[in-house]
């Protein structure tokens, strides 16, 4: 996906401004050139953003409709990575930075005029293109903290290390030092503790790794079944097209949107422990299993493996519900399918015998 954009906004009338829009999600030559009025001088930079990326529907589709996409067939698809980083920023699910061309930081409140030398405005206006960057940013954490998910635990963060320290263990027999071998500023040392408290682990003399208790694989048999209960109710909405003409949801198409993070908070889960438990189950930590233990204190490492929580697209309450209506009865017929065939396969055996 590259190329430049080049679209109007707007009806461009005798000067015109030209600005350069890169996104930090994007490949460096996927840039957006967009023309617009120079009345925009009026406005500040996040009045300027709701002018290139607007939040109304029907605004952006007209813009769209400017696009030649004979010329560079990809610029929907920038486009819409555009809108949805900025509605990202607009429903609080991530912070948005943005740098003009030589790097330094724009306040969203900065009128646009100050993005140039008011001496040189019209020669730029004509000539150059005003360039910024933007920079989205997720924390999920902290967006945990804010919307009162906990995960359903006491303490979120040892609890998400807990989970780390015995999946590393059980899937890698990762070497886990007993709490008595670790320097008290050691951010393992309270997790090994805990652990060892729990009764989820047991350490033999003269071990090289702790033994997981039968407590410990209740814990993990619990977390697997908790698990595969999502996948099993979810799993279908992390691919889903929405078709307007037919009203109907394609799922499993190849090229949909990632619908989980808003099914689980739409029908009341937390969907802090819904992703985690899943990132565990689909093999995203193994690339990790090396250095877990120096990574398992650092709250950004956790923001990353958590960041589908706040880093997802957006969809209508009432769309979203057609859509969750609709996988459930898909779910329902694929049950009852596979009961009349366990029927048939039943009746098969008796009539063989």
């Amino acid at each position: 996906m590259a190329g430049v954009t080049d679209c109007s906004i707007e009806a461009m009338n005798d000067r015109n401004l030209n600005f350069t829009f890169s996104l930090s999600t994007l490949p460096d030559d996927a840039v957006m050139e967009v023309s617009l009025p120079d009345h925009v001088l009026r406005l500040t930079v996040g009045q300027l953003l709701d002018t290139a990326f607007p939040e109304d529907e029907t605004d952006a589709s007209e813009i769209e409709e400017s696009f030649d996409v004979a010329e560079n067939p990809d610029l929907p698809e920038i486009y819409e990575e555009f809108l949805r980083v900025t509605e990202q920023f607009r429903q609080g699910l991530c912070r948005l930075h943005i740098a003009d061309q030589l790097g330094h930081a724009v306040d969203f409140q900065s009128p646009v005029s100050s993005l140039t030398p008011s001496s040189e405005s019209a020669n730029r206006a004509a000539n150059l293109p005003l360039q910024l960057s933007l920079t989205p940013e997720y924390d999920a954490l902290s967006y945990a903290r804010e919307h009162g998910y906990t995960a359903g635990e006491p303490d979120l963060i040892q609890w998400l290390q807990i989970c780390l320290a015995i999946y590393y263990v059980d899937k890698h027999e990762a070497v886990l030092p007993a709490p008595d071998s670790l320097a008290a500023d050691n951010p393992l040392k309270p997790v090994v503790e805990e652990i060892t408290r729990k009764g989820l682990v047991t350490y033999e003399q003269e071990a090289e790794q702790p033994e997981i208790t039968p407590d410990g694989r209740r814990f993990i048999g619990s977390l697997l079944s908790e698990t595969e209960g999502y996948i099993d109710r979810y799993d279908m909405l992390q691919d889903v097209v929405w078709d307007e003409d037919g009203e109907t949801a394609l799922f499993g198409t190849g090229h949909g949107a990632d619908l989980r993070v808003e099914a689980f908070i739409y029908e009341g889960l937390d969907p802090v422990r819904a992703v985690f438990l899943l990132r565990l189950y689909d093999g995203t930590m193994d690339e990790f299993a090396e250095n877990w233990t120096e990574l398992i204190g650092d709250e950004e490492f956790l923001n990353s493996v958590l960041e589908p929580v706040v880093n997802r697209d957006l969809t209508p309450a009432e769309l979203l519900e057609e859509i969750l209506e609709q996988s459930m009865a898909l779910l329902e017929a694929d049950a009852e399918s596979a009961r009349e065939d366990s029927f048939r396969d039943q009746i098969a055996r008796r009539v063989t015998s």
